[in-house]
């Protein structure tokens, strides 16, 4: 998927919705940041996760997915399309909103798509774990786009559990040249002592 591809698919669901705003996850959430240099592979797909911002019971989510879902008209014209999903299946730290990406303006006819920063994203990956995040988070981390630190961090600003912190450890030793990987595993500790510090604190 390319950015104008991602455009048209927020401005979409908001004429659907008929609201100004959704929030966009997944893989294809990053072009917001990074429009033009990615790797290939991490945007390969051809569908958008699109979330309503307020949708507690998912109608929209379904909503999306009838009219400009796989095998729609919309994804049979265009070849690409949206995937409505649960908001709560975006599993986020608590401050990415202060930190995400809008993809707005003339392209998107003035509605807004809310894409999280590539970090936040990364962790949303981490939390969803299957094969093709955890891919997508190694390509992301070799090429440079993902920073190793702060994925860790956000990684533990989330409170992903025990067994989501130690593949993003591993993930990043193994994205790490050589002589590095100790350092790695000394700045999760640090990590660890500092979010323990706090927990105590509050």
């Amino acid at each position: 998927m390319k950015l104008e591809e991602l455009q048209h698919v927020i401005r979409a669901a908001c004429d659907l919705l008929g609201e100004d705003v959704v929030i966009v996850g997944g893989s294809q959430a990053a072009l917001a940041q990074f429009p033009n240099d990615l790797p290939k592979s991490v945007v390969v797909s051809r569908e958008a996760d699109i979330a309503a911002v307020d949708d507690p019971i998912d109608q929209k989510a379904m909503i999306i997915n009838g009219n400009i879902g796989e095998d729609t008209l919309f994804h049979t014209t265009h070849g690409f399309f949206a995937e409505g999903v649960s908001r709560e299946l975006f599993v986020l730290p608590p401050t990415w909103r202060e930190r995400a990406i809008a993809v707005d303006g003339h392209a998107t006819h003035k509605t807004t798509g809310l894409c999280p920063e590539i970090h936040d994203l990364a962790v949303a990956k981490l939390a969803a774990g299957r094969q093709k995040d955890v891919d997508w988070i190694k390509s992301l981390l070799k090429s440079g786009h993902l920073k190793a630190e702060q994925f860790l961090e956000r990684t533990f600003e989330a409170g992903l559990p025990p067994v989501r912190r130690d593949l993003a450890v591993g993930l990043v030793e193994q994205a790490a040249r050589p002589g590095r990987r100790s350092r790695s595993r000394r700045r999760v500790r640090l990590l660890e002592d500092l979010l323990g510090e706090e927990s105590l604190d509050s």
